[in-house]
């Protein structure tokens, strides 16, 4: 794999098989370069989080990502690789696969129970699939599916700003989003699930995609002011209020609560990490590489 610049912009170029094709240099999830990443069985799966991304046609393999990658057509002649590629498909990198609207004369109902990035990719796959039924997103959350890790990496953070997707999107494909929606009952005969706010929604096809909530603690004092988790945009933007020039004590030595540690350094009075282990991500990064970043702090 190796990156080339054209007009200021780049593209990748691979050659796998003896065989060569391009798309977009950089992966559609946080913008790391995939000429770092792992070029396999047709496949470049970039280095940082793992999302894979097809050669040939620059669409995504596995996620995380919404959006797979522009593909340039490729051919080879007198010995030399030429490729084709307009000036706006090189400057937008990114791709979004076509998806069809909905038509009225499908009456099929598929309910998609949980506001997070499960169901936005289900609902953006089955128009990539043609369906053209109603597609109905149903969420306790006040707000559009938003990307819940970056809620850790920013706590002064917009709500804007982490958006999946834009309202325009969902109006443009027709994909409905209830928001403040939480479900509490699901009858499978009657093909109907009933909210908490009283209403009901029939479905011909339901899916449930709720993902998880955060561990409470459950010790004395877990319940007092200024004991937060770490769930929605408003929780992480009342920690960040609450604690310029405090003292902070976070619990949990992993991935969440160290880059919560990281954000708050520079701006809390003192940062003390409560764990189970000995040192950082010594569950899921082993004693060695918690040991050198607890050194860095």
């Amino acid at each position: 794999m190796r990156e080339f610049e054209v007009e200021n912009q780049k593209l990748l170029l691979i050659k796998s098989n003896g065989e060569f094709s391009a798309i977009g240099h950089l992966c559609t999830h946080y913008g790391a370069p995939l000429v770092k990443g792992v070029l396999s069985n047709g496949k470049v799966r970039c280095a940082r989080h793992g999302a894979c991304f097809n050669i040939k046609t620059g669409d995504i393999e596995e996620y995380p990502t919404l959006d797979g990658v522009q593909c340039y057509p490729v051919k080879v002649q007198n010995g030399k690789v030429i490729i084709s590629a307009s000036a706006k498909a090189l400057e937008a990198n990114r791709r979004i696969k076509t998806m069809v609207t909905p038509s009225p004369s499908i009456k099929t109902v598929i309910l998609l129970i949980g506001g997070g990035p499960a169901s936005l990719i289900c609902a953006e796959t089955l128009r990539q699939e043609f369906y053209a039924g109603r597609i109905i997103i149903a969420t306790k959350e006040q707000h559009l599916p938003y990307d819940r890790t970056k809620l850790s990496k920013n706590l002064d953070i917009s709500i804007e700003s982490i958006l999946l997707r834009k309202s325009e999107f969902y109006s443009t494909y027709g994909i409905e989003v209830l928001t403040n929606k939480e479900a509490i009952s699901v009858n499978t005969g009657k093909r109907r699930v009933g909210f908490k706010d009283g209403t009901s929604q029939q479905y011909d096809y339901l899916l449930i995609a709720t993902g998880c909530i955060p561990r409470k603690l459950s010790c004395p004092g877990a319940d007092l002011e200024n004991v937060f988790s770490l769930y929605a945009p408003e929780d992480a933007n009342k920690i960040h209020e609450l604690s310029n020039e405090k003292d902070v004590v976070i619990v949990g030595s992993s991935f969440i609560g160290m880059e919560i540690t990281w954000y708050l350094i520079n701006k809390a009075k003192s940062v003390s990490v409560i764990g189970t282990s000995k040192v950082p991500f010594q569950d899921v990064l082993g004693k060695d590489v918690g040991t050198a970043i607890m050194k860095l702090s």
